[in-house]
């Protein structure tokens, strides 16, 4: 009796409660910060038809998944923030139950609530909890892909499907993002370092290979120009600054820097005891390596590479942030093996993670707000918008008129609110060269929106000529780009 209570316990209740508590943290605020960012893009362009979803992402940065999925999302909930963010909010919670399983089938128990604690209260899995965009997608499907691998090489009880989840998997993560693929590579690499693998499941190996290629041949020729146009061009991210880089990311991914140097002497310790000792972390040797594999690789190959191919950025790093929990727990039960001191070390850091966690972490991005201010000060007289960059322009719809934003076109997606801007005397641009001046003398006031303007157009000279011909009126900041200028004649 006791036993099935034990069973009951670890296989149903703890994990619930664990769901539980991570929606509750990760859903409290999920709607308190505006949509922001590449939010409104994802947003519009789930909006479309299936076809002219595929159609627009075939010449950007992402392959279609996520947006699939938002667009029958959107058909039930709408396009709130908290709609559309709610379904980020469900992949961070499905994330936990495969966190918790890995965890607990492939090293033990403790592992298992010191993996989800950190993943629960880590700021990081917060902000993407918080973002109506790919991310937690792509950790969920992580997850969930090395669940499955892990359970075919160490259960020895390969079926059809567990194969078939895996193999399923990982199609789907590389169609939620390109670098969905590292979690590919990285059983990759496990399965070939291993002879007990290769000679066993080699056919198995070599058949998915075959599969998933089957299956990413409509996105091959997409994914080949990104990579292609991002080795000739680079990225608009900025190459690594060495070690400091590394520790920031460590950072991103811990809190705050009293979290951070703890994990960091946490890891470090555990590698020294495992290097003079010569005894693995854990004695289940091909769970530990690949869980080393999946961490050290992705983390340390995309530093380095990014000093080639600028790519080493926080929510890039999303599949190692996932491996990283349960490298950080291994380490936590590693260190001491004492029975009753074992807890000392992860009930400490585990605590340092629960006081530096921030619920309601703001995505620096007011823009309900700036936009609410331009409605207010086009409300009085006759008024010219200028806003900049002009790929602003699906954040300012969303606020500033939210039917126009729905009112797309499957075709010319963006003309229907292009002809509402004209109409109210709304204007994007990127550089002065687009400013008409003759069209100020029939107004009596001029608003400039910069929505960061400088990041993507350095030098645009778009302010430097408002205050040399005009008066400036007011100007208003809102956290942490947004600064309205308001000029009169």
């Amino acid at each position: 009796m006791n036993l099935l209570k034990t069973n009951v316990i670890n296989t149903f209740l703890l994990p619930a409660l664990l769901v539980l508590l991570n929606f509750i943290v990760k859903g409290v605020f999920i709607s308190s910060n505006s949509i922001a960012g590449d939010e409104p893009f994802s947003i519009f362009i789930a909006q479309l038809d299936i076809t002219s979803i595929i159609k627009q992402l075939s010449t950007g940065n992402n392959p279609p998944l996520y947006e699939i999925l938002l667009h029958f999302w959107i058909k039930l909930f709408g396009i709130s923030a908290l709609s559309v963010r709610a379904l980020s909010l469900l992949f961070s919670c499905i994330t936990i139950q495969f966190l918790f399983k890995i965890g607990r089938n492939y090293f033990n128990k403790r592992i298992a609530i010191y993996a989800s604690l950190i993943f629960i209260f880590s700021n990081y899995q917060i902000t993407f909890a918080h973002e109506a965009r790919g991310y937690a997608l792509m950790g969920m499907l992580a997850s969930i892909s090395m669940f499955y691998y892990l359970k075919i090489i160490i259960d020895n009880k390969l079926n059809n499907w567990d194969y078939t989840l895996l193999i399923l998997a990982n199609i789907l993560i590389i169609y939620s993002h390109y670098f969905g693929f590292f979690v590919l590579i990285v059983q990759a690499l496990h399965f070939i370092s291993s002879k007990q693998l290769w000679h066993k499941y080699y056919k198995y190996f070599l058949l998915s290979i075959g599969i998933i290629t089957l299956f990413y041949i409509p996105n091959i020729l997409v994914f080949l120009r990104r990579l292609i146009d991002s080795s000739d061009n680079g990225t608009w991210i900025q190459p690594p600054n060495g070690f400091e880089s590394i520790y920031n990311m460590l950072w991103s991914f811990s809190n705050a820097p009293i979290v951070t140097v703890s994990v960091i002497a946490v890891l470090l310790s555990a590698l020294i005891k495992s290097v003079t000792r010569k005894k693995m972390l854990n004695s289940n040797c091909l769970a530990n390596n690949l869980i080393i594999i999946w961490f050290v690789f992705i983390f340390f190959f995309m530093f380095f590479i990014s000093y080639w191919i600028p790519m080493f950025f926080d929510r890039y790093l999303m599949n190692a942030a996932i491996s990283f929990c349960l490298l950080v727990a291994i380490a936590f039960d590693y260190i001491i093996e004492k029975k009753y001191a074992r807890y000392i070390i992860p009930g400490f850091v585990c605590f340092l993670f629960i006081i530096t966690t921030k619920p309601n972490i703001t995505n620096k991005r007011n823009a309900k707000e700036s936009i609410e201010k331009i409605k207010q000060l086009m409300s009085e007289e006759k008024v010219i918008i200028y806003f900049s960059p002009s790929y602003y322009d699906l954040n300012f719809i969303y606020y500033f008129d939210n039917n126009i934003f729905r009112n797309y076109d499957n075709n010319n997606i963006k003309i229907n609110i292009y002809k509402y801007f004209h109409k109210k005397n709304i204007f994007p641009i990127d550089n002065v060269s687009q400013i008409e001046q003759g069209l100020w003398q029939n107004t009596h006031k001029i608003v400039y929106l910069d929505a960061g303007a400088d990041f993507s157009f350095p030098n645009n000279g778009i302010l430097n000529l408002l205050e040399n011909k005009l008066k400036t009126q007011n100007k208003f900041e809102y956290y942490e780009i947004f600064k309205i200028y308001e000029f009169r004649h």
